[in-house]
């Protein structure tokens, strides 16, 4: 199957190679770090290729240096940052894997008098801001680097849930979760973006690795929470689950570190450059990517919110907790299978569009018919669902990294999720809607609805990349 050449992909070529041509038993033992060392820069002269920029220009210093990096992928240090960056999804997309047990609690016993849509908004405003404040925190990352970032949002993070805790008005809750949002986004984009440069071959194995944390986390905090729940009162459950994310964030912060032969634009003595900025907001690529992880956002998000709603809608509300355990199973599964199987063989563009046909099959041939019917056949959705909207986000990302340069992958990955804010903004809140006016089976038919824009997209994306031609046999 051959390759294919991203318009900007790190160590992209400006020709087609075919798979065989990578041979990591060819790679000559003087021009590699020691094992577990940071990777460098070679003094070796560069080749040939330089990858184009966003705006169709090219700029050969920094295609060199990316070229010349010896030892992506090799030694403990890289998967040292991978586990890092874990660690940081764990409590942050894994509690909001498992949100949608807050709602239910707050609807038994604090916010009684509160329907279920305006409960959702709370969530949906924690989900918006996550992701709108990405495109931000990603241009501070490629400016300064993930440090200070990376501490000072893990602070405020965890002293959200510590207020969190002392809440009890909708105000309050509102406030908590609108902080937690807006301070989430600094894990969160150095958790993905990091990754992505400390790997070239393996980096959608590695990104499912970090992505899957979200899965794990999905399980973990919903243990959590069922207990903390049912043993604890609210302030003092809360105050537990705080401590816990701290650990958490804490062992981030320690593990996680950045490249450092890829130099920050502090750190070249650059001024501010928004050249990249004005390419990519040019680029049709960069649009038909927003609009995917749009979809699968949307998709992703009002699963995690209204599995629970849906059970009690379908008279299965006492399962609901193993539902979404259910789900989250699934997702490890699909955070770590898809980008494997993206390394290896297929290609992120490729994998998502199978997985997306794979996910609008389970919705509209298991899902819509039987997913009200019987409690098997809703635990078979769950976790079929868990396996398709699972493998979007590392596949999401990887297909952003091939798109970039490494030193502006924190630039696109937040505009594209700053993007994406608005479906989680607006998908639990109109799926409540949805639920309560038109019943299940309209819910189910608006997220197969949703899923047919993604892969659109995206079939178009694939079309693009290839300069207008469509091949069907290609690695991409």
């Amino acid at each position: 199957m051959s390759g294919f050449d991203w318009s900007s992909k790190k160590g992209a070529t400006s020709e087609v190679y075919t798979q065989d041509d990578f041979d990591p038993e060819l790679q000559t033992p003087e021009i590699l770090a020691p094992r577990g060392a940071a990777p460098t820069i070679s003094k070796e002269e560069p080749g040939s290729w330089i990858p184009s920029t966003p705006d169709g220009s090219t700029h050969a210093s920094e295609a060199n240096e990316e070229k010349a990096i010896t030892n992506l992928d090799f030694g403990w240090r890289p998967w040292k940052v991978v586990m890092g960056c874990f660690c940081l999804i764990v409590p942050s997309y894994g509690l909001l894997s498992s949100i949608g047990l807050f709602q239910t609690e707050w609807k038994q016993y604090q916010l009684r008098g509160y329907s279920k849509s305006e409960i959702s908004w709370i969530i949906s405003i924690f989900g918006f801001f996550g992701c709108f404040f990405a495109a931000p925190c990603g241009i501070l990352y490629d400016r300064y680097g993930p440090r200070l970032l990376l501490q000072v949002g893990s602070t405020i993070y965890v002293a959200s849930f510590i207020g969190l805790a002392f809440s009890t008005t909708y105000g309050q809750f509102m406030a908590c979760f609108v902080v937690a949002g807006i301070s989430v986004t600094a894990p969160t984009t150095v958790g993905f973006t990091m990754v992505s440069q400390w790997f070239k071959v393996r980096e959608g194995l590695a990104t499912g690795c970090v992505t899957v944390g979200s899965a794990i986390g999905g399980i973990f905090f919903s243990l959590v929470l069922q207990a903390l729940f049912n043993r604890y009162e609210w302030r003092t459950g809360v105050l537990i689950l705080a401590g816990i994310i701290m650990v958490f964030m804490t062992i981030g912060n320690l593990l996680a570190e950045r490249n450092e032969s890829q130099r920050t634009g502090a750190e070249t003595g650059d001024g501010w450059d928004f050249t990249a900025l004005r390419g990519m907001s040019k680029s049709p690529k960069f649009w038909l990517i927003c609009v995917s992880i749009f979809a699968y956002e949307m998709v992703l998000f009002s699963q995690w919110g209204s599995i629970p709603s849906y059970a009690v809608s379908t008279n299965f509300g006492d399962k609901q907790f193993y539902l979404m355990m259910t789900c989250n199973f699934g997702a490890i599964i699909g955070r770590t299978l898809p980008p494997w199987l993206s390394d290896r063989k297929l290609g992120p563009v490729n994998t998502i569009i199978i997985i997306n046909i794979f996910t609008m099959l389970v919705v509209l041939v298991v899902w819509l018919p039987f997913g009200a019917m019987a409690v098997p056949a809703l635990f078979v959705v769950t976790v079929l669902m868990g396996v398709g909207t699972g493998s979007f986000v590392p596949l999401g990302v990887q297909c952003v990294s091939g798109l970039c340069t490494s030193r502006t992958i924190g630039t696109w990955l937040g505009f594209v999720y700053m993007f994406s804010s608005f479906a989680t903004l607006l998908g639990n809140p109109a799926t409540e809607a949805i639920l309560s006016q038109h019943g299940p089976r309209a819910l189910v038919a608006f997220l197969a609805g949703v899923l047919v824009l993604g892969l659109a997209c995206m079939v178009s994306l694939r079309f693009v990349i290839q300069g207008g031609k469509w091949i069907l046999v290609r690695k991409i």
